[in-house]
């Protein structure tokens, strides 16, 4: 590898790894906070909710059938997953070619074989036509002895430099009593540099390809998408554990609330009558103020029944005074000791004038 692609790959795995851990950080944070609510009670009236709507029967076949297509592309994905990633890894080790028995498959690493070249004028004339793209997959068949090669043949060498080509035999020769090959690509006007012996052939092309599909394996083969996988079957599993966690903590609570709700009475209604509960009041200038947990619900003028009330029961009570507010904390006994005072000061002072 190159000082580039060393550098390359070593900025890969730091942003793919920084990532996952990010994903996975947050996402377990999350969770954390969730299992506090949930053991807490500060999610009951959510997860009676919950429970509300997966108890109606078209809630259930709809959960019944969305957990059977969960399940069936969790298993298409591994069925197609595994055997990319085993493919390709095996294919790496194995430079780039995969043989089973005496056939192999081989991804196409550049455009070399992707048309026909005006000056190739040999591919007109001999109807040559199974050229392939970059990123196919193509299959290759073991060549039994170097008299079998043909010209015009499409085979698969390693040359000089350890690199698989795959180009097409334009001339055979013999050179100190061994076979050479001389190569060229179709879309390619100048032939190879080198020309490969027996030894060093791979296989001859078969004419069958898959379109595409070696992209998936190349990515698989480099060292950023081996990381990548990794980097991704790690945030898969983190969040799947969490998940369960929580899965657990929930029907632990809803065990609870069971016990404590009659739940099959229990409505929508219910629901929202227990929801218009859990919300905070101010009273201020003759104006009741509601809020909830995501905020402010309401302003409506007190009723004479809400003014008595709060007279009564409110330990907290706001006044204006002239443009400044001030706040009195009083109770309904001080109310009581202060209506009493009041009414002996009106007594006195009637007797005092009577004198």
């Amino acid at each position: 590898m190159s000082t580039t692609e060393i550098i390359a790959l070593v900025a890969t795995c730091i942003g793919v790894i920084s990532f996952a851990l990010v994903i996975t950080i947050l996402y377990k944070n999350y969770t954390v906070k969730m299992l506090f609510e949930t053991e807490n009670g500060l999610r009951d009236i959510e997860l009676i909710d919950m429970m509300i709507y997966e108890g109606e029967k078209r809630v259930q076949r709809r959960e019944k059938t969305f957990s059977i297509l969960k399940n069936v592309l969790y298993y298409i994905f591994l069925v197609l997953a595994i055997p990319f990633l085993g493919f390709a890894i095996y294919s790496r080790i194995t430079n780039g070619v995969v043989m089973i028995g005496d056939s192999s498959a081989m991804v196409v690493a550049s455009g070399s074989m992707s048309e026909k070249n005006p000056s190739n004028d040999y591919l007109l004339t001999y109807g040559l036509n199974n050229q392939f793209k970059t990123y196919d997959l193509i299959t290759l068949k073991k060549v039994d002895n170097e008299y079998s090669l043909r010209k015009y043949d499409v085979i698969a060498y390693r040359n000089d430099k350890k690199q698989n080509i795959i180009h097409r035999i334009i001339e055979i020769e013999t050179v100190n009593g061994a076979l050479r090959f001389t190569t060229r690509g179709d879309a390619n006007s100048a032939t190879d540099s080198y020309k490969p012996t027996f030894g060093d052939i791979i296989g001859r092309y078969t004419g069958k390809r898959i379109p595409v599909v070696g992209i998936f394996i190349s990515f698989f083969q480099s060292y950023a998408g081996i990381v990548t996988v990794c980097s991704v079957v790690y945030c898969l599993w983190s969040i799947d554990r969490q998940n369960k966690k929580l899965e657990f903590a929930e029907e632990d609570r809803k065990e609870i609330l069971e016990q404590v709700f009659d739940l099959p009475s229990m409505n929508e209604n219910t629901y929202q009558e227990m929801a218009d509960e859990v919300q905070s009041k101010i009273y201020y200038q003759g104006f009741c103020y509601q809020f909830n947990d995501k905020g402010f619900v309401s302003k409506t003028e007190m009723s004479e029944e809400e003014k008595k009330e709060f007279d009564v029961t409110n330990l907290t009570k706001i006044e204006k005074d002239g443009e400044k507010e001030k706040k009195t904390i009083f109770s309904s006994l001080l109310q009581k000791i202060t209506k009493k005072e009041t009414q002996q000061n009106k007594e006195g002072k009637e007797n005092e004038e009577d004198d």
